[in-house]
């Protein structure tokens, strides 16, 4: 029996289902599921409901979690055998955790890509007498040494009033150093000026070292903006974990090519979704046990490094059938791979906003 319509309402109950045709008795179909639902609703009520196929919390999401984290190449096979009803899909958790572990290391000041300058904006706005004699004596050695040569030490101004302009901007001068590294926590280092001439003196410094403009590039980037590249670096590295997954799910494509593609990256997000948590925690413990000295930190990355040969071998096994020994025989080409595309990714994170 059909429902009369209300005039001027947007919302009717149809008569058959949209999807398949079939005769409707009652709000879903029961031919093939779907609601009676009219779908001509209002842009934010579909938005809120993609939102909530996304993130639904249900019943299945504690039962996944605990499958993920004791078995994780069982959890995967069932998936992608079809076992789906009673599991998380992989996307679905793999959005969940990638979205906490952004959120948790933006909170915790967590810098993905860290630039840090030496001599720090402190020092050299103390301007104390002792230390920038100190500065000035080691930049004379330098170019003692060079006996000539073009050296890095003959770019920018010396230590002293000139580091700090009119407007009260670090300039950049002839012993300013920095480095590049990742997972730092802090502030960015401030900027520095850097000039047409000084810009021109470290690029031709560069090429005498036989390194690619796009060094030189960098650098400057670096000290001229160190903020923006960093904030650049973040933004961009939500896209290198979803690489990450592409690539281990090639990689494994390759040592298991009989299988379905499909099924390589249903496992590469189950993976993906415990690696980055298992990320958090070392990245964690490095930081709190950092005080303790270089062996504490040592002992966190191996540790790491370990529980990440371990996951990899236990997935191999549970995933794909492997023997023990078979697992292990595969093991080093997907560790190795693994290793290049994650500087690959780190390399990009780095290169790719300055463009």
């Amino acid at each position: 029996m059909s429902h009369p319509e209300k005039a001027g309402s947007d919302t009717t109950t149809p008569e058959s289902c949209a999807n398949c045709g079939a005769a409707l008795t009652g709000p879903f179909c029961g031919q093939c599921g779907q609601s009676s639902t009219e779908i001509r609703r209002p842009i934010l009520v579909l938005v809120t409901d993609t939102i909530g196929d996304i993130f639904v919390w249900d019943g299945r999401f504690l039962s996944t979690l605990r499958a993920l984290f004791s078995r994780p190449g069982t959890l995967a096979r069932a998936y992608a055998d079809g076992q789906r009803a009673r599991w998380t899909p992989p996307i679905r958790l793999y959005l969940l955790v990638s979205l906490a572990f952004f959120t948790a290391m933006s909170l915790g000041g967590v810098r993905v890509i860290a630039v840090d300058a030496a001599p720090t904006a402190e020092i050299i706005r103390q301007q104390d007498p002792v230390i920038l004699a100190e500065r000035r004596e080691r930049i004379e050695t330098a170019l003692d040494a060079a006996g000539g040569a073009p050296s890095i030490r003959n770019c920018g101004v010396m230590p002293g009033p000139e580091e700090v302009n009119a407007q009260g901007q670090l300039v950049f001068a002839a012993d300013t150093d920095f480095q590049i590294t990742l997972m730092q926590t802090g502030a960015a280092s401030e900027a520095r000026l850097v000039d047409a001439e000084t810009d021109a003196c470290l690029h031709e410094y560069l090429a005498t070292l036989g390194m690619p403009p796009l060094i030189g590039r960098l650098s400057v980037e670096a000290l001229r903006d160190p903020a923006g590249l960093e904030a650049r670096s973040s933004a961009a590295a939500a896209q290198a974990v979803i690489l990450m997954v592409i690539a281990l799910a090639l990689i494994n494509f390759a040592v298991h090519p009989r299988r379905k593609l499909i099924e390589h990256v249903i496992l590469s997000l189950y993976l993906h979704a415990v690696l980055l948590p298992g990320f958090a925690v070392t990245l964690l413990l490095s930081h709190t046990l950092g005080g303790q000295g270089t062996a504490a930190a040592i002992t966190v990355a191996l540790l790491a490094q370990l529980a990440q040969l371990v996951l990899f071998w236990l997935a191999d096994r549970q995933f794909y059938g492997s023997s023990w020994w078979g697992a292990l025989l595969r093991l080093p080409l997907q560790v190795i791979g693994y290793a290049a595309a994650l500087t690959l990714a780190a390399l990009l994170l780095i290169v790719l906003p300055i463009f």
